[in-house]
């Protein structure tokens, strides 16, 4: 005869897969608000730029055309880097075409690139000042697990550009300064992961946990500190490697970056990836195309599904994660209007 366990053994198994299933609920699942520490930073720290009359003339919307993949792929241009943003870079009065978007403190230009068998979605984005990058939590609450559609948080904006963040609350760890505020000081599990501070200069930090305190940023006037890494250009010169990857992501993955030409001036791109028309693109890859876009400093962010350019009511990349158009819900995103 079969003997029985003991009824201490039954309730410990029990117990153990109780606690197992709640812990992947609780990590993966369950939305915790966090309380937060805000307080308003002083605008007086941030550089800007005075707006002009607006042109004389409405500038004419360009034609994106998809080109056909047979085509040579259109490279990057690698003319000199754009001057110091000028007030005739903006307009007191606001003009917009489905491609360009101007007002008295932004303005913003897309364009498409198609290389390495992906099409590249790009926005050139001037500023007045820094304090105009922006960024936003799902549903307005800082904590985890809590996601919306980069749309529905751009739109609740009224953004008139928006891109995917760090997807901060999808994990424990990872220095949060956001808008000014320091919300999370807690590092993440790699000691070595980069971080992008965005400075009220305009200028872009690279830091690690090892080389920073968080509350040391929020000292120095960080405006957006966002983690998640790695840095792909810093000082006109490419720091990942050939086959370099995000843990054990895909070499050609949908991505998303931001680049800087100089302060007040920068690149955002996101490519599309997980389809036959566009498989996607390496970090070594993207680094290399936006450097040739002219951008001294490059840092990738979450990437994969979470990939969206998001511009005046549209998404413009194809965000997708199994193949099949699907813009997935994210925990954060990066937008100016």
């Amino acid at each position: 005869m079969k003997k029985q366990k003991p009824i201490w053994a039954i309730l410990f198994a029990v117990l153990l897969i109780g606690w197992t299933v709640y812990v992947m609920l609780d990590v993966f699942v369950i939305q915790r608000t966090f309380q937060d520490n805000a307080t308003e930073m002083n605008l007086s720290m941030f550089t800007s730029v005075a707006p002009t009359p607006s042109p004389t003339a409405t500038p004419t919307p360009v034609e994106l055309v998809k080109l056909d993949p047979d085509v040579t792929p259109t490279p990057a241009p690698t003319s000199t880097p754009t001057p110091t943003p000028t007030p005739s870079h903006f307009s007191d009065t606001v003009i917009e075409t489905d491609i360009y978007y101007v007002n008295d403190h932004l303005s913003v230009t897309l364009s498409d690139y198609r290389e390495h068998n992906t099409d590249i979605h790009v926005a050139e984005v001037w500023v007045s000042s820094a304090q105009y990058i922006y960024t936003a939590f799902a549903k307005d609450k800082f904590g985890r697990n809590i996601e919306q559609k980069p749309s529905v948080m751009a739109k609740n904006k009224d953004a008139v550009l928006a891109i995917n963040g760090d997807n901060y609350g999808s994990r424990e760890g990872g220095y949060v300064i956001r808008n000014g505020v320091l919300y999370r000081a807690k590092k993440y599990e790699q000691t070595s992961r980069d971080v992008l501070c965005i400075m009220p200069d305009g200028d872009f930090y690279f830091t690690a946990y090892d080389k920073d305190k968080a509350e040391d940023l929020v000292a120095r006037g960080t405006w957006q500190a966002l983690t998640f890494g790695p840095v792909l250009v810093d000082n006109s010169e490419i720091k990942v490697g050939v086959y370099e990857e995000v843990k054990l992501a895909f070499a050609k993955n949908p991505r998303t970056a931001i680049g800087m030409v100089e302060p007040l001036h920068y690149f955002i791109v996101t490519a599309d990836g997980r389809t036959d028309w566009s498989p996607g693109i390496s970090l070594y890859q993207l680094a290399d195309f936006m450097k040739r876009l002219g951008c001294t400093k490059v840092y990738n962010l979450d990437g994969g599904g979470s990939s969206t350019m998001w511009f005046r009511g549209r998404v413009v990349n194809f965000p997708t994660s199994y193949g099949t158009y699907l813009e997935k819900e994210v925990t954060d995103i990066v937008y100016l209007r």
